[in-house]
């Protein structure tokens, strides 16, 4: 998401120097004595995470008797730190569905609690004159990916998965995380990135963008709340409350995206905003992946077992997976009642 490599080391060393990112007064009539609990995020700052910015700022953590920190450590395996608590006092991770698979096929115990992002967001985009309009269309085409691993690699796999075209005939080159600059400058034809990041920060200098939605050819698991099982069978209570305060944010998100964008600023370092008017973009653009006609069916938060069935069935044919996994102990959708 938005990863430029320049700017991490500049974000990193503001966030040293900050500590963690201050929690919001409690709100009135809230619990006095606050559990400290810990959100690590394998990313820097970033509007993206305004759910949990709007239910910090707006007391609703308070309320649930709780001091949220943020721990931007810029670390991958943020799963494997949730799954350690209690010795990593790491209570809470945001990480992808397809992360947690992974974990868990290698005996890592995590699992699922909340799906924010219900639908997979990366997407193949290009400039409009490309004429990109389906995975049909990339046969003819050079293709940007910033390197074979995480969840632009997975990108490439599911649409060739899906499509049926072979990786081997697709002109694929490893391009860094410049993929809008690259797309721009004609260095390739098409990138993946995230659906509200590149493609957004491409249209911001002026040219039309078409995109192609991976989740619409073969969608996976996407991004939420992820702990351990040992803190879900000793303190189910503590992931109750982290959930219904973190769905209230979401859900004032959604309904006040002017409000949660501002209230979100407060959470990122300065050097890292740049363009304002863009950021608000980003979030804009983030809202649409956050709800669908399964969050309509069965409220925010909730996880799609039959995605899951599709992302394990693809991890395993891909070779992303050594073996199968349980899909069905691998999240719970408990803890949104």
């Amino acid at each position: 998401m938005l990863a430029r490599m320049c700017a991490l080391v500049l974000v990193a060393l503001l966030i040293a120097g900050c500590g963690a990112a201050p929690a919001a007064e409690p709100a009135a009539g809230a619990t006095t004595e606050l559990r400290p609990v810990t959100l690590a995020m394998s990313f820097i700052p970033n509007v993206q995470f305004a759910p949990y910015y709007v239910a910090l700022a707006k007391g609703y953590y308070a309320d649930a008797g709780l001091d949220l920190r943020f721990d931007y450590n810029f670390e991958n395996d943020v799963v494997a730190r949730a799954a350690g608590w209690p010795e990593s006092a790491v209570e809470f991770a945001t990480a992808s569905g397809t992360s947690t698979l992974l974990a868990r096929q290698q005996g890592i115990p995590a699992k699922t609690v909340m799906t924010l992002y219900q639908e997979f967001p990366l997407v193949f985009f290009a400039k409009s004159s490309t004429g990109l309009s389906s995975a049909e269309d990339l046969r003819n085409l050079s293709i940007g990916i910033p390197g074979n691993f995480g969840e632009s690699l997975y990108a490439l796999l599911a649409l060739t998965y899906a499509s049926g075209i072979d990786r081997a005939a697709l002109n694929v080159q490893e391009i860094g995380f410049t993929q809008a600059q690259a797309v721009l400058e004609d260095k390739v034809d098409v990138a993946i990135g995230y659906a509200m990041n590149e493609p957004v920060a491409l249209a911001a200098q002026g040219e039309a963008v078409d995109t192609l939605r991976v989740a619409d050819i073969y969608n996976l698991a996407g991004n939420g709340i992820v702990v351990s099982e040992v803190l879900i069978e000793q303190e189910p209570e503590l992931v109750r409350r982290f959930i219904t305060a973190s769905l209230r944010g979401l859900a004032d998100t959604l309904a006040d995206p002017d409000e949660a964008f501002e209230l979100s600023l407060d959470f990122i370092p300065e050097a890292q905003l740049g363009d304002t008017e863009l950021q608000k973009q980003v979030l804009l653009n983030s809202l649409p992946y956050w709800q669908n006609a399964v969050t309509e069916a069965n409220g925010l938060g909730f996880t799609d077992i039959e995605v899951w069935r599709r992302s394990e069935q693809f991890m395993r044919d891909a070779q992303l997976l050594a073996g199968a996994v349980e899909v069905e102990t691998a999240f719970t959708n408990d803890f949104l009642k």
